[in-house]
């Protein structure tokens, strides 16, 4: 299983890279359309920009759900993995923007790619290992990940009027 494994996560990470870079234009693409909106940035703020790693990866779960005939801890796995690549690129993002004063795109695409390779690794790691989960904990996992997609919807309509959610070009929230 190790082997086979290995082999969707790194499948995973291509995946989420090529539809991760994909994703950042489509809402420009479809003419600023709501509901692509709902799964691609609306704008460039760093929580819009945590759509590029999350919807891709969330959509590689559900195809490696189904290869790998489900782990044990196969949910919970997959939501420390995603929780670790965005918070990776946020605590990126506001460290070398706190250090240098400036904002960079190349160190915004690296984070992103570093994010895809944590949440995949983090993933790998614990179903590697193979410590069992309980079904509430799956079902746990379950939620938060549904939970997670919501505040992604809900936030590109009303977000917080924090830095997190504001467009750096514009100074505007959302859509």
């Amino acid at each position: 299983m190790s082997r086979k494994l290995f082999i969707y996560e790194v499948s995973g990470f291509i995946f989420v890279g090529i539809f991760g870079t994909l994703n950042h234009f489509l809402f420009d693409f479809f003419n600023s359309n709501a509901f692509v909106g709902l799964f691609c940035p609306v704008n460039e703020s760093v929580w819009e920009h945590l759509k590029l790693l999350y919807f891709p990866y969330l959509i590689w779960c559900g195809i490696e759900y189904f290869l790998l005939k489900c782990p044990h801890n196969f949910f919970s796995s997959k939501l420390a993995g995603a929780v670790s690549g965005m918070a990776f690129i946020v605590i990126f993002f506001y460290t070398y923007g706190g250090v240098t004063g400036k904002e960079s795109t190349f160190a915004d695409i690296l984070s992103f790619f570093i994010g895809a390779a944590i949440s995949f690794t983090v993933s790998y790691e614990m179903i590697r290992n193979r410590k069992k989960s309980t079904r509430p904990n799956e079902n746990f996992s379950i939620s938060m990940l549904i939970l997670i997609a919501a505040l992604f919807f809900i936030f590109t309509f009303t977000p917080p009027l924090i830095p997190l959610f504001e467009d750096p070009q514009t100074f505007t929230y959302g859509i």
